[in-house]
């Protein structure tokens, strides 16, 4: 591995459309009930009677960007199968980006994301003892929504990421979005 190589985070755009979040606190969601509405979407249905949903609700800070430091973001994400298609003819991202909802319960950040059923144990397992940060890139950093083209999740912060980053939050208070 070469020691001359440049460092990828001195180039103008690198942080555009990226976000990291120090994780605060997690939650593995579980429901299951019988059906009440024959308009539940099928994804949502299991064994013909059962709505059953599941998914990690990740609850955190915002690190950097700095127009966006300490606010309080909730992330949800969703387990998908094998049946889910990416890319030309399927999905164009692992998720979705909001900035003040309209339809949300409170304002603030959101972020849904998707999940390979195939990796749900080990991200329960690396939430529940090493993880504390997550990394989001978007398409575009642009309005109240945008699409997710990739998340990763890390122990610690990189060392060519600390300037970025900022000092710790843990001796600042949460700041509420409407008070920007």
């Amino acid at each position: 591995m070469p020691t001359d190589a440049p460092n990828a985070t001195e180039d103008e755009g690198f942080f555009d459309g990226r976000f990291m979040v120090e994780i605060t606190a997690w939650d593995w969601r579980l429901y299951v009930g019988l059906l009440n509405q024959p308009a539940t979407p099928v994804e949502y249905q299991f064994q013909g009677g059962l709505n059953y949903s599941r998914g990690i609700e990740i609850t955190g800070r915002v690190r950097a960007p700095s127009s966006h430091r300490g606010e309080l973001v909730r992330i949800w994400m969703s387990p998908f199968g094998p049946e889910l298609d990416f890319g030309v003819g399927g999905l164009d991202g692992v998720g979705r980006f909001y900035r003040n909802r309209p339809d949300a319960p409170r304002p603030g950040l959101e972020a849904s994301l998707d999940l390979p059923e195939s990796a749900l144990s080990h991200t329960l397992t690396c939430l529940s003892s090493v993880w504390k940060y997550l990394d989001i890139w978007m398409a575009d950093d642009e309005g109240d929504e945008a699409r997710i083209t990739a998340f990763s999740f890390s122990a610690s912060i990189h060392p060519n990421l600390i300037d970025w980053a900022g000092p710790e939050l843990s001796s600042q208070s949460p700041t509420p979005p409407h008070a920007r």
